[in-house]
């Protein structure tokens, strides 16, 4: 597995896309971002220690409906087996606090700790991944945390990188075949379960309330109204969370 490492650079997203003759998997690695750009136009602040990193693949079998997703389990699980690891006497009440937030988010607890985005260029996916892991989260924000800062020690970042690549691509081959099983973790370990939330539309959050109810198959949110005895596709990947 090749590696290609920068101590700074603007977006390791941006280098894969401007560097598309890169192998597939080959992995570029930064140690500081400083323009970080993910879904809706937010900025991940990237400050040292956090596991930062892109890569592209094939798009062989149209997989860009289900990839964000299934690049989000896979950090999922990895950042599970740490904690695992970590925590063997609390383990299980420590992973019930890790949460998959749809579409590309993972949490512990209501911090976010990891993010993964992806884009199309032509036949390729270009994927990438952050992960909070020696970060000194005091630096960012209060509504994120980090893997050292959950278990109170220190991880090699290349080894973690290492291993979400490998798992990746070893996966990745029984996509289709796991499909069923990736939506029944994601969705009963789900960030949004038993939360209400407002929907944004035409610039404008809605007054009518919705409940999450679970990720389809296509890999879309299904909502269902307060007063509805259906559920419906969310359109949007604007909305707010509800204090219940």
């Amino acid at each position: 597995m090749k590696f290609i490492s920068f101590e700074e650079i603007g977006s390791t997203n941006e280098y894969v896309r401007r560097n598309l003759k890169l192998k597939e998997f080959e992995v570029v690695v930064a140690k500081k971002q400083t323009n970080d750009r993910v879904k809706r136009g937010n900025v991940w602040i990237s400050n040292e220690g956090g596991a930062l990193f892109s890569f592209w693949l094939h798009d062989r079998y149209e997989l860009q409906e289900k990839i964000e997703i299934f690049s989000c389990y896979i950090v999922f699980e990895i950042i599970k087996e740490y904690i695992k690891e970590s925590s063997k006497k609390n383990s299980e009440d420590e992973i019930e606090n890790l949460k998959f937030k749809w579409p590309n988010d993972i949490y512990y607890k209501d911090e976010k700790i990891s993010s993964v985005f992806c884009e199309k260029i032509r036949d390729k996916i270009i994927i990438g991944i952050r992960i909070n892991v020696n970060n000194d989260i005091d630096k960012i924000n209060n509504k994120a945390t980090s893997l050292s800062k959950i278990l109170n020690q220190k991880y090699p970042i290349e080894d973690i990188i290492e291993k979400i690549m490998l798992t990746f691509q070893k996966k990745k081959e029984c996509l289709e075949k796991e499909w069923e099983k990736i939506l029944l973790a994601l969705n009963s370990n789900n960030f949004l379960k038993n939360r209400k939330i407002k929907i944004e539309k035409n610039g404008k959050y809605l007054e009518k309330e919705y409940r999450f109810s679970r990720v389809n198959r296509a890999g879309k949110l299904l909502i269902i109204g307060k007063g509805d005895k259906e559920e419906t596709k969310c359109n949007t990947l604007n909305f707010i969370l509800i204090k219940n």
